[in-house]
């Protein structure tokens, strides 16, 4: 087992690879294992570091209570309360019980969701427009008018979920900074896998210690979207809660404690790779 910076053992690595037309899948478990995009030279730009400012794609959160048997009148009730605030839904759906949803569409690809399960509330924004702080005010605004209505006394558990990209300085290419500058395993594995690879990163898995709550789920892999990108997702679980309506800050601690994760322990980590290269090895 690979051991954390605490001493604490358990801490896992995961490589994730996707081929063209193939889903995401682990190829490996408590080994170092990559996949393989071919090297190529990439000449110096300059000095500077590595753009510090990541890009928010994703916010999402899962607030966990005990079970509730909902009434669709209640929530009809606040889909309307709702509205009267700063974060309204524009539609909802109520055709498929136990499941009740409300969402919003803004441009081609933002999505606002906010969904009430009988154990749970998921809220979600998707290629999000929203600042983490409105995010946390949002999800403070849906606990104080869900929570009494819906009888749910206190939140038991939370996970939080970011997802951002971080753009590079000095490599066009996301899998080649990752795969073969950072992990080293240029021409290693291609002759293995016998097929070009569409994305590629690292996954681990970090357990909680007494400085730090939570057990993060840490994936950092090429961004599909844009080959000069390296995509991050972070997602925390965080058991054994004790959140009512009035203590709302704690869940939005949390999420917050993602965001530092991220600006703190991620880019420094990635930044160290991001400097000027001749050619890779």
């Amino acid at each position: 087992m690979l051991t954390s910076s605490s001493g604490v053992e358990g801490a896992i690595f995961l490589v994730r690879v996707t081929f063209p037309g193939q889903d995401t899948r682990c190829i490996g478990r408590g080994q170092i294992l990559y996949s393989f995009y071919s090297s190529v030279p990439h000449p110096a730009r300059g000095k500077d570091v590595m753009h510090a400012e990541d890009r928010t794609i994703h916010f999402s959160t899962e607030l966990l209570h005990g079970p509730q048997k909902h009434d669709q009148q209640v929530l009809k009730k606040l889909y309307y309360d709702l509205s009267q605030t700063r974060f309204p839904y524009d539609s909802s759906e109520f055709s498929a019980p136990p499941q009740y949803k409300f969402y919003s569409r803004r441009g081609s690809k933002t999505q606002s969701v906010a969904v009430f399960l009988p154990d749970r509330i998921l809220m979600l924004e998707e290629w999000t427009d929203l600042s983490l702080a409105d995010f946390c005010e949002k999800i403070r605004e849906v606990a104080r008018l869900a929570m009494p209505a819906l009888g749910i006394p206190q939140f038991i558990a939370q996970t939080a979920t970011i997802r951002s990209t971080f753009a590079l300085t000095h490599f066009d290419d996301a899998r080649v900074f990752l795969l073969d500058h950072a992990c080293q395993q240029a021409d290693r594995i291609g002759p293995h896998f016998r097929r070009p690879v569409a994305v590629g990163g690292l996954r681990f898995v970090l357990p909680e210690t007494p400085e730090n709550p939570g057990n993060f789920h840490v994936i950092i892999e090429s961004f599909r979207h844009s080959l000069r990108e390296v995509f991050v997702e972070v997602k925390a679980v965080f058991p054994n809660q004790r959140i009512d309506v009035e203590g709302m800050d704690a869940a939005s601690a949390n999420i917050q404690a993602i965001r530092s994760f991220i600006s703190a322990n991620i880019f420094p980590y990635l930044n160290q790779y991001d400097h000027p290269q001749e050619s890779l090895s």
